[in-house]
Parts: structure tokens; sequence; C-alpha cells
């Protein structure tokens, strides 16, 4: 049976054997003395959590406690959850969500704003009509991010294509 730790720096709950936390970033104490993968003489810091790459206060970005390479510093996070989409129009949403389903991605839509959870996936109703204004946003879990974007990148590709 796994045994879980609570991180030091985020307090999540991370496996004993674990050389760093997935849910911030954090280096636990058996790996402080890995070499950043982009400055392979000083010390990494963290680990992107959505790449898993090694990186060090130069190469890094701490946003909101959670440690991000450069090249993923503007992905939103909430919780365990990455943007992989966002759009006002609803049916682009829908569209990403059902792409993103078929090909087995856990999906989570949400609109911005204090609604929370609530759409999913329209419909005719006073709230959805409401919230066609607001940005649905389509999440997936931070392991997948980044194959569930280049799931939508092609998406858009083949679909862009195909309008010419």
């Amino acid at each position: 049976m796994t045994q879980y730790d609570n991180c030091s720096q985020c307090s999540e709950e991370v496996t004993e054997d674990s050389d760093f936390c997935p849910h911030c970033g954090v280096l636990f104490a058996a790996a402080e003395r890995e070499l950043c993968e982009i400055h392979r003489t000083i010390n990494a810091t963290g680990v992107c959590i959505i790449c898993r790459k090694l990186v060090c206060p130069q190469c890094s970005k701490i946003v909101h406690g959670r440690t991000f390479c450069l090249d993923h510093k503007d992905v939103e996070v909430q919780q365990d959850w990455a943007t992989v989409f966002e759009s006002t129009e609803i049916n682009d949403a829908e569209l990403i969500k059902s792409v993103l389903e078929k090909a087995q991605y856990r999906v989570l839509v949400q609109n911005f704003g204090s609604i929370g959870y609530a759409w999913d996936g329209g419909g005719d109703s006073s709230q959805s009509r409401s919230n066609l204004s607001r940005p649905a946003k389509v999440f997936v879990p931070i392991p997948e991010y980044l194959e569930a974007s280049k799931t939508v990148e092609e998406w858009q590709s083949s679909a862009s294509n195909e309008g010419q």
C-alpha cells in the first residue's frame, strides 16, 4: 500500500518516495542536488508543475506558491487543473470539451466569475444566457496539460484547414 506524506511547502499529499511535490514543484531534500536543465552548472530549486523540468531561480517563476518554467509561467492553474482552452464562444469551448473527452482526457469546464463550475455545456437557460459574455475555460488535470494542449492545437489546425 502506498504511503503518503504532506508536502512541507503546500501541505498537499505526496508519496513518501517523491523527489518533488507535483502540486507546487518544491524539491525535497533527497533531490536538492539536482542541476537545472537549462543552466547545467546551477542547482535546481524546483520542478515545473506542467512539464516536470528541473529549474533554477533564473529560469523559473513562482506563481501563487507553484513553480513554473518560463515556457509555462502563463498557464492558468486552479487546484490541480490547468486551463487548456478559453473562449467567450461557448460553442467553441463545448467543441474543445468534446474533442478532449473523445481523446479520453478528463475535462472540467468553468465560466469566469462568481458562478463557479456551473456551466456544463451551455443550454438554453437564463444562467447560460447570462454567462455568454464571460469566457468559458476548459481545464484538464495538470499532468495531462501538455498532451491535451497538443490535441487542441491539432484539432484547431485540422478545423482551419477544412475551412479553407
